[in-house]
């Protein structure tokens, strides 16, 4: 399925705990030239064809188009100075 890094759930932890939310959907969708753009965004709803991953704390939820896509990732959060990001390493990229 999808993993996460031990930065990727700590930064997952935090936000939703500062939220209230604690389902975080994830998802790819069309972008226009580029391809395709990751989402990452709190899930307000979760329908009945929805794949859930349960870390316990919070969950990750992914539609049914995007989880063919996201399948093998890894996603992990990076700071450098002083930005910080989520960052996906998809083995189904094609480059």
């Amino acid at each position: 399925m999808i993993k996460l890094t031990d930065e990727a759930k700590q930064q997952f932890l935090k936000k939703t705990k500062e939220n209230g939310n604690y389902s975080i959907r994830i998802g790819i969708i069309p972008a226009g030239c580029s391809g395709y753009e990751y989402v990452i965004d709190y899930a307000d709803s979760v329908h009945d064809d929805d794949h859930i991953l349960d870390f316990g704390q919070f969950l990750i939820v992914i539609d049914p188009d995007s989880i063919l896509n996201l399948t093998g990732s890894t996603l992990d959060y990076i700071t450098e100075g002083l930005s910080s990001e989520f960052k996906f390493a998809n083995p189904n990229v094609a480059m």
